[in-house]
């Protein structure tokens, strides 16, 4: 008789704690990088809705009926801001009009970098006819603000944690206890990753390369890498004859070992510049098209864009 009043006792203490547990909170995040940190603090409690997943650039991508029902029923919306996200600059504050937006480029303490103009790629010559033309070019198209490109370094990814850790425990204190302690973990997990990301870069900073188009600053002025320029000058897959011969005397008088191409734009651009050259062609994805969104989705990144950077200068 006592072993099955003591079972009777259990089950429903142990449900009333599976209860509390849960959460009703409508959370939204735009893209996977940002939604993965979401998930982490939110692991245990409830899960964010993602709006932009598949193989589709943040920059190019246009909001579907799917999302736009997502927002509407949202209570928190977390985005990158319309440097990075067009396509919800003007959506968001109408399709969630009773949600609180926040923008991940407002987080207290981040490390922001103004968008890079051809005066930031050190590897320019000042002396160059060709050089003052690209500066000059490059000032034209530069944006106004900050790269958006923000969680491309995991000391970044540690202040959006704990910003993130606050908001959700405001918005929902019965599980603010979980959110803590979830945070302190994913910033000691962010603390390893960049310790662990610092060793491998290391033995590739001083190499040369070119990227697609210039999202990868944070990550490599973090890690101090070498790239000479972006194929592009904006986040689009279009680019100047002009600059695409600019790019090839580079590729020829700076040494440059590798050029990376990007999963959501078309690689042909990338082979016209490198064709009937020795430079060996990578890819860098900067939002993770191909991982599984959720709390890992984030960490595979950083070292999936290590793993490639490093692997293109062993091929």
């Amino acid at each position: 008789m006592k072993t099955g009043i003591c079972f009777i006792i259990v089950i429903p203490l142990l449900w009333f704690n599976l209860a509390m547990a849960a959460s009703d909170l409508k959370v939204v995040v735009s893209i996977k990088p940002f939604h993965s940190l979401v998930s982490t603090v939110m692991q245990g409690v409830s899960e964010p809705a993602l709006l932009l997943n598949g193989n589709n650039s943040p920059h190019t991508y246009s909001l579907r009926p799917s999302a736009a029902v997502k927002l509407q029923n949202a209570d928190l919306v977390f985005w990158g801001g319309e440097n990075l996200e067009g396509f919800l600059a003007k959506a968001i504050h109408s399709l969630a009009a009773g949600a609180r937006v926040v923008s991940f480029e407002d987080t207290p303490g981040l490390i922001l970098r103004p968008f890079r103009s051809g005066k930031e790629w050190q590897k320019l010559d000042p002396e160059s006819e060709n050089d003052q033309d690209h500066l000059k070019k490059q000032e034209i198209h530069r944006l106004p603000g900050n790269d958006p490109h923000i969680w491309l370094d995991p000391l970044n990814a540690q202040k959006i944690t704990q910003n993130l850790v606050q908001i959700l425990s405001e918005f929902d204190p019965e599980n603010a206890q979980t959110y803590h302690s979830n945070g302190k973990k994913t910033i000691l997990r962010l603390s390893d990753l960049n310790l662990q990301l610092e060793t491998k870069m290391s033995s590739v900073s001083s190499k040369s390369y070119i990227v697609f188009h210039d999202a990868y600053q944070y990550f490599e002025k973090r890690y101090q890498l070498n790239p000479i320029a972006s194929v592009t000058v904006s986040s689009g897959p279009s680019t100047s004859v002009g600059r695409l011969i600019d790019i090839r005397k580079k590729i020829k008088n700076k040494n440059v070992l590798c050029i990376f191409t990007e999963p959501q734009f078309s690689p042909k651009l990338v082979q016209t510049v490198i064709s009937g050259t020795a430079v060996k062609k990578g890819i860098l994805d900067p939002i993770g098209t191909s991982i599984s969104p959720g709390p890992e989705m984030y960490f595979t990144l950083l070292n999936n864009i290590s793993h490639s950077i490093s692997n293109c200068f062993k091929k």
